[in-house]
């Protein structure tokens, strides 16, 4: 009875086993128990149920991991796409106080702004159309080669500008026919002007002073109007020139060339020597000897140009600039009174008329140096300290009488007799008081 027991509980136990491996292996795959799995699971014993709770909780376990490792991937190819910076084009480039034009062997550094200033872009090249005329470096470095026109390109990310350059030769110098013109009333003057090198710019320009005195045509055609002086100014795009032109009803003196009706020159006119002298010198001092007068043609010949005449006599030599004068009308007497006193050397002149302008006189033959330098009033009296003394040469710009010394003049001089009777007095004055005191004592 007994082993038939056994052997039945045995035999329901294979039959159970069956079923409990199929719940489990449908619980592992996440699929739904069916009813009777359930039913038949229900009447087993505890200890049967035991090792199907176990294997429930390692899909949880085995799934967290790879949800970790898979989510980020995407999540960081979106935050890639959204920071990446954006394309600005170029829209325009400016430079900055181009120079449109330039002398051959000028330079020029350009600075280039780009605009919108965020562009992504920035960086400027530079380059010429003509480098046969202006060379330019990538940096922005301008050097005029050759005369001529040409373009200086900027760009900077596919966009170009360019702006237009003029190379010109500087003017040296513009030389004319004579610097110095003496015509009269209803004459012509044919004032031939040129500008050196010969590549300069060659357009002149012709301008009076004083177009009631002087007219002058666009060609250079000088029409003198009425007696008087004025200046021409003859010029082109970079440099200028003075010539000054007297109108006199006398006779001229000046080493100019005048034209008939049709501005040829017309020959047969005496010259003064010295204004031609001074108008053909290349040297700044033009000298001369034992000239008694300088005329008021000579003044008009140096008038506003760099040159001065010295004239040489024997005790003395007298000069005068072109800058200095201020009056060309008036001449110049160099005959000086020289004269030596206790005090020094008196020097006069006695000309009538205002001097033209600051003269300057150099002593040759005096033994001593002096110290100073003063105006006289006409009576001596007086004397004006000037500060115009250099060694023995000294300058004036007004006639009178001037002293050279090495006495301060101007220093009150010492009268020995005063003093000897001031003090006499005192002395008086003290015995008195002294003897009026003594008496007082006695009482």
């Amino acid at each position: 009875m007994k082993k038939t027991i056994c052997i039945a509980l045995a035999a329901l136990m294979l039959c159970a086993m069956p079923c409990h491996i199929n719940a489990s292996a449908e619980t592992e795959m996440g699929l739904p128990l069916p009813e009777t799995s359930a039913s038949s699971a229900a009447p087993l014993p505890a200890d049967s149920q035991q090792p199907a709770a176990e294997p429930e909780q390692e899909p949880a376990e085995t799934e967290e991991p790879a949800t970790e490792t898979t989510e980020p991937d995407p999540a960081d190819d979106d935050e890639s796409e959204k920071y990446e910076p954006e394309y600005v084009p170029v829209e325009d480039i400016e430079i900055e106080d181009f120079e449109t034009e330039m002398f051959v062997k000028g330079t020029q550094t350009l600075f280039a702004s780009v605009f919108p200033n965020n562009a992504t872009e920035q960086n400027v090249t530079f380059s010429s159309s003509n480098t046969a005329v202006a060379t330019v470096t990538t940096g922005g470095k301008i050097t005029a080669v050759g005369k001529g026109s040409c373009r200086i390109y900027a760009s900077c990310d596919n966009f170009t500008v360019y702006y237009p350059l003029t190379v010109k030769v500087e003017t040296e110098s513009i030389d004319v026919v004579s610097k110095f013109i003496v015509i009269k009333p209803g004459e012509q003057f044919d004032l031939e002007a040129a500008a050196k090198p010969a590549d300069a710019s060659q357009k002149l320009e012709f301008q009076s002073g004083d177009d009631s005195i002087v007219s002058v045509s666009k060609d250079g055609i000088l029409t003198a109007v009425t007696t008087g002086s004025t200046s021409v100014i003859v010029s082109n795009e970079d440099s200028s020139v003075l010539v000054n032109v007297i109108v006199s009803a006398e006779s001229t003196e000046s080493g100019s060339r005048k034209t008939s009706g049709s501005g040829k020159p017309a020959g047969g006119e005496k010259t003064d020597s010295l204004v031609q002298k001074i108008s053909e010198s290349a040297e700044k001092e033009v000298i001369v000897k034992d000239l008694k007068l300088i005329s008021s043609s000579v003044l008009k010949s140096l008038y506003g140009t760099e040159k001065s005449l010295t004239v040489d006599l024997d005790a003395y030599t007298l000069s005068i600039r072109g800058q200095d004068i201020f009056n060309a009308c008036n001449e110049v007497s160099t005959q000086l009174e020289l004269s030596d006193t206790d005090n020094g050397m008196y020097v006069t002149l006695s000309d009538e008329k205002n001097l033209p302008g600051t003269i300057s006189i150099s002593l040759k033959n005096s033994p001593q140096k002096f110290k100073y330098f003063y105006q006289v009033n006409e009576d001596g009296s007086e004397y004006r300290m000037l500060n115009s003394l250099s060694g023995n040469t000294f300058k004036v710009s007004s006639v009178g009488k001037y002293l050279l010394s090495n006495k301060n003049m101007n220093r009150t001089p010492i009268n020995f007799l005063w003093i000897l009777g001031s003090a006499g007095v005192i002395l008086l004055l003290s015995v008195i008081y002294i003897f009026t005191k003594k008496k007082y004592w006695f009482w």
